[in-house]
């Protein structure tokens, strides 16, 4: 049965308890007790600085809304009978403290305090989520700067293209993952903004600080329209729009290692620990984790999903199918730091085939290109070279050659300027070496790679730690406001 709501005053019949349960948030936001008590705590700070309330009462909500926390943190309070978690902590107040609660919610509606809750909430998330990228990306770093001299075939459609360096596969990676980063932290300026003062939806006439409680909060914006504000999820649909498309390229890493583990490839060797048995085939050593982390793809992109169904067509302002913007919100974030945790960790797991990786150099006529840019550096278009090499591969395939059956005088009487070094040309271990393009897979390129890693990685652990050092200490502050 639910328990007192904070809203009854205007009916004359009690909530039918059907509809009590069907309506209730507290499932969800009950996790955002923490945010809620600590936007509490500076909303009463700004009420004594306006004299709204007084030193004794402002002291007295900081006392009773910290314990209220401690028993919810110690599960000494039950919140699950109640609406939301805004009643939960107001209520449990009111009875801690007295009457006195009742002037918390002065200024502020429960519409603008979700808001908060959330915004406060997911600014957290995030860079513990980014964490978890930069986690993987070190994983990768750390696995191309080891085997960086191993070279391997690149391919396009599944089938063989060209050689490349396993290192430069392992940080297509890194910089693959380095965008789902860069998108996350970009989503910080938008998430990073005061919703407080804008009430139900039209402000307050009362003579409210809103820069204070920023400041107190450590939100470096203040929010510009009130209607917009409590209305407002884009925030959370980004962030949900981020995760899906790291969870893409999560589903595309996963793929790799099953395919790389198989025995059509033998690429890689994943350690035992993370793999998995068959329960009737006592052979089987499956690549389950790889799998799943493929198989999350689908709750993160449906989270998406869902919170974006739930906004199309909301008139302003605020509209009770917003409640609905939790349950996506709190899966997706957990299932992606969880996720690229997970991931990280079976990256620092998996060991090349160094062997099966040049086997498989000798399958496909990857340096065809090669000799393609061999003939243009003779004054042949290339156009023209590709004619030339592409015939030259149909006529070796269909007699079972490779392009290591060639001999050098054979082309020179095909193609004049033809020197011994041609056969240098056609050594796939050879080929990356001739690489010069920015980015590509020479092993200078590599290297430059590498040291980018490194720098990134190291930015990244700076910026992060300076964000969380300023949540905390304000948090802090706010709950160790000395007497006056």
């Amino acid at each position: 049965m639910m328990r007192m709501c904070l809203w009854g005053s205007r009916m004359e019949k009690e909530l039918d308890q059907e509809v009590a349960a069907f309506s209730t948030s507290i499932q969800e936001d009950q996790y955002l007790y923490r945010y809620d008590i600590w936007g509490s705590i500076a909303h009463s700070t700004m009420l004594q600085k306006i004299g709204i309330v007084t030193s004794e009462e402002h002291q007295k909500m900081v006392t009773g809304l910290k314990q209220v926390g401690e028993e919810i943190e110690t599960k000494q309070y039950d919140v699950s009978s109640f609406e939301d978690i805004h009643s939960a902590v107001e209520i449990r107040l009111k009875e801690l403290i007295g009457e006195s609660a009742g002037k918390l919610h002065t200024a502020r509606s429960r519409n603008d305090q979700i808001v908060l809750d959330e915004r406060l909430y997911l600014r957290e998330q995030v860079v513990a989520i980014i964490r978890t990228v930069n986690a993987l990306q070190e994983s990768f770093l750390k696995k191309a700067r080891r085997y960086r001299d191993v070279v391997m075939p690149g391919y396009t459609h599944l089938q063989p293209a060209q050689p490349v360096l396993f290192g430069h596969h392992c940080m297509a990676y890194f910089f693959m993952f380095q965008r789902d980063a860069e998108r996350l932290q970009e989503s910080l300026s938008r998430i990073n903004v005061l919703p407080l003062g804008a009430g139900a939806l039209a402000g307050t006439s009362l003579p409210i600080d809103c820069q204070l409680v920023a400041d107190l909060l450590a939100f470096p914006n203040v929010q510009d329209n009130s209607m917009d504000t409590v209305a407002d999820r884009d925030f959370l649909l980004e962030v949900l729009s981020d995760l899906a498309i790291a969870s893409l390229h999560l589903c595309r890493m996963g793929e790799e290692i099953v395919l790389w583990s198989s025995p059509a490839f033998q690429f890689i060797t994943i350690d035992d620990a993370f793999t998995t048995g068959s329960s009737i085939m006592p052979q089987k050593k499956n690549p389950d984790v790889a799998e799943l982390i493929r198989g999350k793809t689908g709750e993160m992109v449906g989270s998406w999903i869902s919170l974006a169904m739930t906004l199309k067509g909301l008139p302003l302002t605020y509209n009770r199918d917003l409640q609905q913007d939790k349950l996506p919100l709190l899966r997706a974030v957990e299932i992606g730091r969880l996720t690229f945790h997970i991931a990280s960790r079976l990256v620092d797991h998996i060991t090349p085939n160094i062997d099966k990786m040049e086997q498989a150099l000798q399958v496909g006529f990857l340096t065809a290109t090669d000799l393609c840019e061999y003939f243009v550096t003779l004054g042949i278009p290339f156009r023209k070279a590709h004619e030339m090499v592409g015939s030259l591969v149909r006529k070796l395939s269909s007699s079972g050659q490779t392009l290591h059956d060639l001999a050098w005088e054979d082309l020179q009487k095909e193609v004049e300027g033809v020197g011994p070094e041609v056969i240098e040309v056609l050594n796939e271990k050879k080929s990356i070496q001739r690489k010069k393009s920015a980015g590509s897979s020479s092993p200078g390129e590599l290297e430059k790679q590498l040291q980018k890693g490194d720098l990134l990685l190291a930015k990244w652990n700076e910026q992060n730690t300076e964000l969380e050092k300023t949540w905390a200490s304000s948090f802090l502050a706010l709950v160790d406001i000395p007497k006056e």
